[in-house]
């Protein structure tokens, strides 16, 4: 029998006790480190990016980290809940991403020695434009991404603990600012260590409650397939459909590729490993991470729908959101034991907080390296550089807090988070990928080609926020409730949807948001790569330094696009030759 409201107060001493402790830590590690790098009198640069100090160990377990926030803990077992199985696939996704990183990125990145992946678009390009382009793009992308962060563990817990969705908003920002604004880049993978096994914790807490309580993983797995959630071949084409095959290798490829190879947050990272092997290391070892962490979000998914395929608290009205149904199974199912739910908690804080405090250091690396540096800030004394950078952050800290109070007017977690981040990081990285592997490209073709892919990314994110579509999400059950209740409204996973008539800009608003990052990306390349062409780019291609461009860029063009003397008179040609 399911209860149809969970106290908050079933949160006891020992929960908060559990929760408390978490938060006294990380923040004791960037103080920690605050203290270590004062007496070690380090620069602002070192604090900023660590200089090629970092083991590829904590590297590897800090770029999964990063990119596994509340999204994965709270996104994705909604995600099953609601779709199926089908977004399992997205680990394909994140393992094409990591090795177009190690393999394309990453030897130029690291042979340039950056201080910010921004600057690459200054010198490959010439233009301090495009730079400035990648910045705030970058900027706009991550900020709103961070309130959305925020907001997920927030909104979910605080239906089952007594903390307000504004409370928790505050407490996580203000509690991450801090120790990522005093302790830099090494408090960050530091206790990003610390997250990650918090966030293994409750996940297995979960399914192992979960799974005990339908019979074991096989009958779990029984009933989901019954009732249609366990599907991994969907494999029509359709651009309206979040549960396609297609749509969520490539959308998430998209965003996996923009997150791995053009932004600071990830870049930072696998480029100051002692060693260009090594890094590459990071990379692949952190594959084994995110396959791992992904499938645990997966199956707490499949067990808590198990649990509750015949009384369905979204249809119940008992939670409002679908980002809420793993936070309200812990409180019905976990509250009885002591510390259980606290451990949650843990685990939804501590994936935010990873993402949080790396985004944070990366917006302002990106800040000082491409836009304060440039200004007469750069002539203070390197203790007084270090000081704006941690004000910097602090900044961005708060504006993300801000942005955090508005993110649920998009849908849930994981689409608003898609969708934001989509709208701008699917064009961002064709911009970088036209640098990487085209010797033609102009600053004015991939800067043009940015403007119109952007563009299309956030009209089309606009108005999927005007005009919502309705759900997609497969049929729940309520006949297996004990009670009686009354269903105030019928949620929909994207807000209420608008009767308006069905009109071509409607198909466009709607398109799956798995697609967003994926048409910003198209539109950008194809409109760069043709400016390029049109702005003389054939003209300039041995001009073009090599090591601004891997070596495969001079193989994958036909001849008239990159001249065959020009090919075999490139020291990039002679090195890949040897």
């Amino acid at each position: 029998m399911h209860a149809e409201n969970i106290d908050s107060s079933n949160f006891g001493l020992t929960d908060y006790a559990v929760f408390i402790i978490l938060l006294l830590i990380s923040s004791g590690i960037g103080v920690y480190y605050a203290i270590k790098d004062r007496k070690a009198k380090k620069t602002a640069r070192q604090f900023l990016t660590a200089e090629r100090s970092l083991h590829w160990f904590p590297v590897s377990i800090s770029l999964m980290a990063s990119f596994q926030s509340s999204v994965t803990i709270l996104g994705y077992p909604a995600e099953m809940y609601l779709r199926g199985t089908q977004f399992w696939f997205v680990i394909v996704s994140s393992a094409m991403a990591a090795v177009f990183a190690a393999e394309i990125f990453l030897p130029v990145y690291y042979d340039l020695n950056l201080s910010s992946v921004n600057q690459y678009l200054k010198i490959r390009f010439n233009s301090e434009k495009v730079r400035l382009a990648g910045t705030f793009t970058f900027l706009l992308a991550t900020v709103p991404y961070m309130g959305v962060v925020m907001y997920g563990p927030s909104l979910a817990l605080s239906s089952v603990t007594p903390l307000s969705t504004a409370a928790s908003i505050l407490l996580i920002g203000l509690v991450c600012t801090f120790y990522t604004s005093i302790g830099g880049l090494k408090s960050v993978l530091a206790t990003d260590i610390l997250q990650v096994t918090m966030m293994y914790a409750g996940l297995l807490l979960v399914i192992f409650r979960g799974f005990y309580l339908v019979g074991g993983i096989d009958e779990a797995f029984r009933i989901a397939n019954e009732n249609g959630r366990i599907q991994f071949f969907n494999i029509g084409i359709d651009a309206y459909a979040t549960n396609n095959l297609w749509n969520c290798v490539f959308g998430m490829g998209l965003m996996w590729s923009a997150n791995y190879c053009c932004t600071q947050t990830e870049v930072a990272r696998y480029c100051n490993v002692n060693c260009k092997t090594k890094s590459k290391l990071a990379l692949y070892m952190n594959l084994l991470g995110v396959a791992s962490m992904i499938s645990c979000a997966c199956l707490v998914g499949i067990a808590i729908y198990a649990f509750y395929s015949k009384c369905d608290p979204l249809h119940r009205g008992v939670i409002k959101k679908p980002d809420q149904i793993v936070p309200y199974f812990v409180m019905e199912t976990l509250h009885q034991f002591p510390g259980a739910a606290g451990l949650f908690v843990c685990c939804v804080f501590s994936a935010a907080l990873s993402t949080l405090s790396s985004g944070f250091n990366a917006l302002a690396a990106v800040t000082w390296d491409d836009i304060l540096s440039k200004t007469p800030l750069s002539k203070l004394s390197e203790l007084k550089i270090k000081t704006i950078t941690k004000l910097t952050a602090v900044i961005y800290g708060l504006m993300s807090i801000g942005m955090a109070f508005f993110a649920g007017l998009i849908g849930s977690v994981l689409q608003a988070a898609i969708s934001l981040a989509g709208a701008l990081m699917g064009p961002l990285f064709a911009t970088y990928l036209l640098g990487v592997i085209c010797p033609f490209a102009t600053g004015a073709g991939v800067l043009t080609g940015l403007i119109f892919g952007e563009g299309f990314g956030l009209f089309v994110l606009c108005g999927s926020i005007l005009y919502p579509k309705t759900t997609d999400q497969l049929p729940t059950s309520t006949d297996g409730c004990q009670f009686n209740f009354t269903s105030t409204c019928n949620h929909s996973l994207y807000g209420e949807s608008v009767a308006v008539e069905d009109t071509f800009l409607l198909k466009i608003f709607h398109i799956a948001f798995l697609l967003v990052p994926v048409s910003g990306f198209l539109i950008s390349y194809t409109i760069g790569l043709f400016v390029s062409l049109a702005t003389g780019g054939l003209k300039v291609v041995n001009q073009v330094n090599p090591l601004h461009l891997n070596s495969i860029a001079w193989y994958i063009w036909p001849n008239k696009c990159v001249p065959v003397e020009t090919r075999n008179n490139s020291p990039s040609a002679d090195d890949a030759k040897r």
